[in-house]
């Protein structure tokens, strides 16, 4: 894969990766929301404790690798690890490091995962359950067991960020040790001059477009397996149905403006779910059936596995369903399966009103 697009090829890149970032992110955010809503703040507390505790197991240490930080002190590694990461993902951060086993980070608003009011209609204490499910592990993963975090501040309890330090102490940690909040009024100032910077040479744009997709991606695919895990596919599917429903509604028109959508007949719905398909790299092909039909192949199921399972792809197709709803309502989706790793997608204008 080439990371040194440059140019019109960089900016295309830029948009297509763009676009299913900003699925994808509001996806995440869409089923820990709607899990709060359908099970109750308990649930909600729990998928994020296992999706966070998921995903870092299977990425901490070869983050350290692929950003080249694995050599650091412990608690510079680790402030380095989320300051890097969490930038790439799309975050706003601060670093600053007061010694080599004392590092400040900060998670600046608007909020990554609730934007907008979204964050005054979750549980005001989730952010410590975050927090508290990622930060104090790294000790434990880097093999320094002297390595905690200390939450400071929090912004659904008020605060203007979410902050801690990773400290790195002179003796071993008991387990109730590892992870301690204590609230700090006056903290040290971000200076983005001494910021740590990602390699250029390492990190060109594209790359970091890429990473951004993949980071969302990510979460989204860990949200389900969590899900699944934990209630099972019935409620799983009831909950992806709903939130694939709701993020038709809430971001058709916004989509469709991004891929330069201005009408909304039979060919600009095509056009948005062929641009979307593209952003979100999946196989697939289209073909014009006529004058009132066009179809989509997919043979690809990004973020899932190709092979995701029957009642994932239904609710999922809620999400595609909608969006062409909202844009056009004589325009109707349907869906065909193809087997275990491929479907169809039928567009057709109805010629009349369906709703």
């Amino acid at each position: 894969m080439r990371e040194t697009e440059t140019g019109a090829a960089l900016e295309a890149l830029e948009q297509r990766t763009g676009l299913s970032t900003r699925l994808w992110s509001r996806a995440f955010a869409g089923l820990t929301a709607v899990t709060f809503r359908e099970r109750g703040e308990e649930a909600v507390h729990r998928l994020w404790y296992d999706v966070l505790c998921g995903h870092q197991v299977g990425h901490y240490r070869e983050g350290l690798a692929k950003l080249g930080i694995g050599d650091d002190p412990p608690a510079v590694a680790a402030a380095k690890y989320h300051y890097f990461t969490n930038l790439i993902g799309g975050l706003d951060m601060e670093y600053v490091e007061e010694s080599p086993r004392k590092v400040w980070i900060r998670y600046l608003a608007p909020m990554w995962t609730y934007e907008g009011v979204a964050m005054m209609a979750m549980p005001g204490r989730l952010r410590r359950t975050i927090f508290s499910a990622w930060h104090p592990r790294n000790g434990e993963l880097m093999g320094c067991p002297r390595l905690g975090y200390v939450g400071t501040k929090f912004i659904m309890e008020g605060d203007p960020y979410d902050e801690g330090y990773f400290i790195e102490h002179d003796r071993d940690l008991a387990p109730s040790e590892v992870m301690r909040f204590e609230h700090a009024e006056h903290t040290p100032e971000f200076d983005p001059a001494r910021a740590p910077r990602l390699d250029p040479a390492l990190w060109p744009p594209a790359r970091l477009a890429r990473a951004r997709r993949n980071f969302s991606a990510g979460y989204v695919r860990t949200t389900v397996e969590m899900l699944l895990r934990s209630h099972g596919a019935e409620t799983t599917w009831h909950i992806v149905r709903q939130t694939a429903r709701m993020l038709g509604v809430q971001l058709a028109h916004d989509l469709a403006n991004r891929v330069g959508v201005e009408r909304h007949d039979l060919p600009g719905a095509a056009h948005l779910l062929a641009s979307v398909l593209d952003a979100c790299e999946q196989r697939h092909r289209v073909e014009e059936l006529g004058p009132t039909t066009w179809r989509f192949v997919l043979e690809s199921y990004r973020p899932f596995a190709d092979d995701a399972p029957p009642g994932l792809r239904e609710a999922w197709f809620h999400l595609p369903a909608m969006l062409v709803r909202v844009l056009n309502g004589r325009l109707r989706l349907s869906r065909e399966p193809l087997g275990p790793t491929a479907e169809a997608w039928v567009l057709e204008d109805a010629g009349r009103w369906l709703y």
